[in-house]
């Protein structure tokens, strides 16, 4: 009895190492992916770039991402997923530094683009670690929705720390920051407890996939990110050229939208939690919040109210995201979370690299409400898929939920 005692407590100590491991990796990472972004007017200064300009660097970064998530995520599933989370950790932070000591020469495109094959490994890796060691858990919407707050307090750091440096010591002192604090991370996973055991390859082999079945989690993935990427990674240079905030100001407004971001992202993870088979309404109705708001954004684009109203539909168009992963991983058998994460990942960063270069260049050759209302529509798309995949939940909840 005692020894069953202290092996349960062992676990649960276990677990929450993996956890605080993957929070740490998502920051470091995450840092990187939404403080880009941020840095958005310095990243145009440095190497002279338009507003399409801008966002096609961007873009292009997350379709680097987008290119090899599905190899990492193959690979956490055939080796170790805490070595395949330490290669995407160092592999990102030496691409850093890299572009930080070249730049601003035209070769820091080449290591910055580099920078985004290598973040796609934590990501997708430390998803099937948190799914191993939690699955079947009653916590696992508020674990992964705490992960996924990660990635805006990244976005914090990069708005608040990155955007400052960046304007007062140039953009290499960000970038040498940002390969250190991916460093930290990278060291905080490789002291993390094992946990459970991977499974046997064996038993891997065997399962499958009912890919008719997660498809519409893809396709919503994919909407969302449309429309998520396209207002944040754009934020800061529509207040930048659009309003005529300096890159500090429009840095730090865009910090503080992020913070907002994070008890959200925790609190309907936990609400999720507590009413499973409401988890897929929760993210419709995120999706069709944010489209109506960039509708009025869109109607409203003269009117100084149109500032607030963005903070406000930025905060509600990343608050599906930890709802959306939990949804994926109760999906799927747990030796095929990283096969699926990687799958669902690809098509999230495809299209959210594609929608900074094409809502970029609607902003800069037509108007911004024009691209408002195409991120709109996209999250308006999102809210169909996800009516796809309610019905096979709401028959099936046992399996399905956390």
């Amino acid at each position: 009895m005692a020894k069953n005692m202290q092996t349960k407590g062992k676990l649960r100590g276990d677990a929450l190492g993996i956890l605080v491991a993957a929070i740490a990796a998502q920051i470091s990472v995450s840092t990187a992916q939404q403080g880009l972004p941020a840095l958005g007017p310095i990243l145009g200064s440095t190497f002279n770039l338009s507003t399409a300009g801008v966002g096609l660097l961007l873009g292009v970064i997350s379709l680097g991402t987008a290119t090899s998530v599905i190899f990492w995520g193959h690979a956490a599933d055939r080796i170790s997923d805490r070595l395949v989370a330490l290669l995407g950790l160092l592999g990102t932070g030496l691409c850093f530094v890299g572009a930080a000591s070249v730049s601003p020469s035209h070769l820091a495109y080449g290591f910055l683009i580099a920078a985004g094959f290598m973040m796609a490994a934590p990501t997708v890796s430390m998803t099937r670690r948190i799914a191993r060691n939690f699955g079947g858990k009653d916590s696992l919407g508020f674990v992964l929705s705490s992960r996924q707050a990660a990635v805006p307090f990244g976005g914090v750091v990069g708005g608040f720390v990155l955007a400052s440096y960046a304007v007062h010591q140039g953009l290499s002192t960000s970038l040498y920051i940002l390969a250190a604090l991916i460093f930290i991370g990278a060291l905080v996973v490789f002291l993390a407890p094992a946990g459970i055991p991977e499974p046997k390859r064996e038993s891997d082999s065997r399962e499958t996939i009912d890919w008719k079945k997660f498809s519409p989690i893809v396709v919503a993935g994919a909407f969302f990110h449309l429309t998520q990427l396209g207002v944040v990674a754009l934020l800061t240079l529509y207040l930048s050229s659009a309003r005529g905030w300096s890159p500090t100001q429009a840095g730090f407004y865009y910090a503080l939208m992020m913070t907002c971001v994070i008890p959200l992202r925790i609190g309907l993870g936990v609400l999720s939690d507590r009413y499973p088979i409401k988890r897929i309404r929760y993210q419709i109705v995120c999706a069709l919040i944010s489209g109506s708001l960039l509708i009025v954004c869109a109607l409203v684009e003269t009117l100084p109210i149109v500032v607030p109203l963005l903070f406000i539909t930025a905060v509600a168009s990343m608050s599906w995201n930890g709802l959306l992963f939990t949804t994926a991983v109760n999906l799927v058998h747990p030796t095929r979370v990283g096969t699926t994460q990687g799958v669902l990942l690809s098509f999230v960063f495809i299209f959210g690299g594609i929608s900074p270069i094409v809502m970029s260049w609607i902003a800069q050759n037509y108007s911004w409400p024009a691209a408002w209302v195409l991120m709109g529509l996209c999250s308006f798309a999102a809210a169909i898929a996800l009516k796809f995949l309610e019905n096979p939940i709401k028959e099936a909840p046992v399996g399905l939920t956390a």
